[in-house]
């Protein structure tokens, strides 16, 4: 009898041990990148809309549903980071989060990618803004830090027929512009 609770006790262990290491899963390395987008972000990615490498850091946008009681069958744009390749394996190296927001002309997000050493020393620091163009008389895309004097163009990218824009940079000045150069809405600054 008592060697059966002690087995049982073993089981119980190693199953409470199994599940702790899942929990913990966003450190584990993964053979492609594609799995370790699907299996490391915590959110159902609904699609990946692009995804590009800065200082070594594979940066992916992706889309996944927002709070579905606040914001039923609403999609949100997101960023992941990752380090690796498919000869070491991919490793999640950001943390998680989404933001909702709306607005007629476009969306901006801003989400920050900081890495230090042990000893503190800084090893990567830089932001990704990024969001959804929702006015078809927006043709551009720039943003710009306050500390800027000119605004730098952001990549546009086009993906299921939305439009969307990404740029490595501080630049939370965001503005849109027609075809013609004209500014359609500013944001930010």
């Amino acid at each position: 009898m008592k060697k059966i609770g002690l087995t049982l006790l073993g089981l119980l262990i190693l199953v409470g041990f199994v599940l702790s290491m899942r929990m913990y899963q966003a450190n584990d390395k993964y053979e492609t990148l594609e799995e370790a987008i699907y299996e490391a972000i915590p959110y159902q990615v609904e699609d990946v809309i692009y995804s590009t490498e800065h200082d070594n850091i594979t940066i992916v946008m992706y889309e996944t549903i927002g709070n579905e009681q606040l914001f039923p069958g609403q999609k949100v744009e997101a960023v992941a980071f990752f380090k690796g390749n498919d000869t070491d394996g991919w490793e999640n190296v950001g943390f998680h989060g989404w933001t909702h927001y709306e607005n007629e002309q476009f969306t901006v997000y801003s989400e920050p990618y900081r890495e230090s050493d042990y000893a503190g020393n800084e090893l990567h620091e830089f932001y990704v803004v990024f969001g959804k163009v929702n006015n078809p008389e927006i043709t551009t895309i720039q943003t710009k830090d306050q500390n800027d004097e000119q605004f730098e163009d952001a990549k546009l990218i086009l993906h299921n027929g939305n439009l969307y824009y990404f740029q490595v940079g501080r630049g939370v000045i965001v503005r849109g512009l027609n075809e013609n150069g004209k500014v359609v809405d500013r944001q930010g600054g």
